[in-house]
C-alpha cells in the first residue's frame, strides 16, 4: 500500500510540474536560427535618432529604433549606417548579434539636385507638360 502511495505521489508531482513530452523537440525560446534570415538594408535618421530598416523572416519590412524590443524578445541596442547590434535573451547563445548592411550605396543618385538641369524629373507637378493620361498624351 505504501508503494502505491509513493507511486501516486511521484506521478502527481510530475503531472503538476508540467513534464514536457519527450517526443517533441525542445522549445526554441531564443529563435537563434531565425537571426540569419533577417536582413539590414540601411539607416535613416530623424534628427539625432537613428532608424534602421530591416526585413524580417517573413520578408516584411520594419523600421526599428534603439531599445525597441522585437516580438521574438530581441532588443535593438545600437544602429549605425553599417550595422545593427541586438541583444538576444539572457540565456541564449550568442547573447549579442550583429547584422551588416546589405546592398550598395549609390551616392551619385542620392546627391542629384532635382531642380538642376541634370535632375531626374524637371517637370513639376501641375505644369501643363506634366498633365498626361496613361497613354502618354
Amino acid at each position: 500500500m505504501t508503494v502505491e502511495r509513493w507511486l501516486l505521489i511521484c506521478v502527481s508531482v510530475l503531472m503538476l510540474t508540467g513534464m514536457r513530452n519527450p517526443f517533441l523537440p525542445p522549445e526554441n525560446r531564443c529563435q537563434i536560427a531565425e537571426l540569419s534570415t533577417w536582413r539590414f538594408q540601411g539607416m535613416v535618421s530623424q534628427g539625432t535618432r537613428p532608424i534602421g530598416i530591416v526585413q524580417d523572416s517573413q520578408k516584411k519590412w520594419r523600421r526599428v529604433k534603439p531599445n525597441d524590443v522585437l516580438k521574438n524578445g530581441w532588443t535593438i541596442t545600437q544602429i549605425t549606417a553599417q550595422n545593427i547590434t541586438l541583444d538576444t535573451e539572457r540565456n541564449c547563445e550568442p547573447p549579442r548579434w550583429q547584422w551588416q548592411r546589405q546592398g550598395a550605396v549609390n551616392e551619385a543618385m542620392d546627391s542629384v539636385d532635382s531642380n538642376s538641369a541634370g535632375g531626374r524629373d524637371n517637370e513639376r507637378t501641375g505644369d501643363e507638360t506634366a498633365k498626361r493620361d496613361a497613354g502618354g498624351r
